[in-house]
């Protein structure tokens, strides 16, 4: 059931993290009085919380019980965030263990020490993959079995509806895409962005899918806390681009003129297989997999109108969104081609005159 009073302590696991940093920012502005505390892991990068006042940071492993139990104690509301988002790892296991079993902790916490509402971030990805032809709802089947980290989300996203039948108030959100500012991964969508920029002639492939700027995916969480039903999945998305779409925009914004091929999705195949088992030897994530071609294909196009009509969620201009992503990835040495860097400058130089 819908909020009813204002929370008092909020507890956000995987608070430095991309969508984490803009929920807690969003909830230091919409509840000053309540006291939020970051879970973080020891050595993670905190640049996204820099600036933010009256935060308690708690550094834990998600996978210690009693790091869990700390984190969780005197909390009436917990964002549940923390989780590997990633198409490939040296150790695959590796997100089994964070997204599923770690949330299998999360959740039981909760319950035990009976926290009054819970916000568990899922993925559209457990409903994605329909086809190019058909967006998905929050009534999709699952469809990217293939995928490690999508299925991971699947498991956890199951995992959250049982511990709501179990009578923990707890609403699920899906996110979409997430592109914005403080990407520091960056993640398999900031790298769409940050790797326009490294050749000579732009690709894209032939496909499509669901963007959410990143500040309204937050706000799309702390709408589902207000307002969201408990049990509910709610897909936080914006509108569905054409990975061609996504390129000639960000083009147009950093005024480049490149040719623009688009290719098949199958095309890069031999260049993912042969990069992905390179990766095995090196540790390194190849740029592509033959996992993340395979879906590229069933494309990940999304109907978010769930969370328009039940939360009120709202989405800003992609222009705006990827605007402030390249310049966000510019000032922090993501992108470094010269002509994008000089031209983000002269606009700020125009822009402090």
């Amino acid at each position: 059931m819908p909020l009813s009073s204002s929370p008092q302590q909020i507890l956000v696991t995987g608070g430095a993290g991309f969508i984490g940093s803009n929920v807690v920012k969003l909830l230091r502005r919409r509840y000053p009085e309540a006291r939020v505390r970051v879970l973080h892991l020891p050595r993670e990068n905190l640049l996204n919380l820099n600036g933010v006042q009256g935060l308690e940071l708690v550094a834990g492993d998600l996978l210690n019980p009693q790091d869990i139990k700390r984190a969780v104690a005197g909390c009436d509301v917990v964002f549940h965030l923390a989780a590997i988002y990633a198409l490939w790892l040296p150790d695959m296991g590796l997100m089994d263990r964070v997204n599923v079993d770690g949330s299998r902790l999360v959740l039981e916490e909760c319950l035990q020490q009976g926290v009054k509402r819970v916000v568990y971030t899922s993925s559209f990805a457990v409903f994605a993959g329909q086809g190019l032809d058909t967006a998905c709802n929050e009534r999709s089947t699952f469809a990217l079995g293939n995928s490690h980290y999508s299925r991971t989300k699947y498991e956890s996203h199951k995992l959250a509806e049982r511990y709501a039948r179990k009578g923990l108030d707890v609403v699920i959100v899906c996110p979409a895409a997430p592109v914005g500012p403080g990407d520091v991964g960056p993640t398999p969508t900031g790298k769409i962005i940050t790797e326009l920029f490294r050749t000579p002639v732009a690709i894209a492939l032939a496909t499509e899918a669901n963007y959410v700027d990143v500040r309204d995916c937050a706000m799309g969480h702390v709408l589902a806390l207000e307002k969201g039903r408990t049990g509910e999945s709610y897909i936080l998305g914006g509108e569905n681009y054409t990975h061609e779409d996504i390129v000639r925009r960000a083009l147009r914004i950093t005024g480049l003129k490149r040719s623009l091929i688009v290719l098949p999705p199958d095309a890069l195949k031999p260049a993912a297989w042969l990069l992905t088992a390179l990766a095995s030897i090196t540790k390194k994530a190849p740029f592509t997999t033959p996992v993340e071609l395979d879906i590229t294909k069933k494309g990940l196009i999304a109907d978010a109108s769930k969370a328009r009509h039940e939360l009120g969620m709202t989405v800003r201009p992609i222009e705006e969104t990827l605007r402030d992503a390249i310049a966000w990835f510019v000032e922090h040495g993501y992108i470094t081609d010269p002509a994008v860097v000089e031209h983000f400058r002269g606009h700020r130089m125009l822009a402090e005159a």
